[in-house]
């Protein structure tokens, strides 16, 4: 089963690795589109963004920005969790630090993002008459609580297994 999740991991961190490539560079040239009125031309393509505010565009890339190397992040650190898994020996003191980088990474990319659409609703000329709306999901604050959960279970089982190891 390890193995099968180990696959599937890499697969999702190299689908949003292309989607970081593809997107990026997309969301950039629709930008400069957006700022110089609604089409511009770079290296013989032409792109057109009439009716797209800069702001979503601002965000959308920043959010590419954070996400991108977020999920990247968090799929190696996963994948170094189920090495120790397929290893047979999960309850390893690594593990409890790997599930608290992941809960600390889930929580500061939302943060970023939250702070992302806080700055850019302050700037009139980005967003126009629809500012975006700031929203959270409270699934996602439980999701890195369960986390930290998680990581101290971790290492409390690391300590445990220790401490039979000592005993005879």
């Amino acid at each position: 089963m390890a193995d099968i999740m180990t696959v599937l991991v890499t697969v999702a961190m190299w689908i949003v690795g292309a989607m970081g490539v593809i997107g990026i560079p997309v969301l950039g040239i629709g930008l400069m589109a957006s700022l110089s009125g609604g089409s511009t031309e770079v290296s013989g393509i032409k792109a057109l963004a009439d009716g797209v505010m800069p702001g979503q565009l601002v965000i959308g890339l920043a959010g590419l920005a954070v996400v991108v190397p977020g999920v990247i992040f968090i799929c190696l650190q996963l994948r170094r969790i189920l090495l120790t898994l397929a290893d047979g020996d999960p309850f390893v003191p690594e593990n409890a630090s790997r599930l608290s980088r992941v809960g600390i990474a889930i929580a500061a990319m939302e943060l970023i993002r939250i702070a992302t659409v806080m700055v850019v609703s302050t700037v009139p000329s980005l967003v126009g008459d629809e500012p975006p709306r700031l929203a959270t999901q409270f699934i996602l604050w439980i999701s890195v609580a369960a986390l930290f959960v998680l990581s101290q279970v971790f290492r409390e089982g690391t300590r445990l297994r220790e401490e039979e190891k000592m005993t005879i």
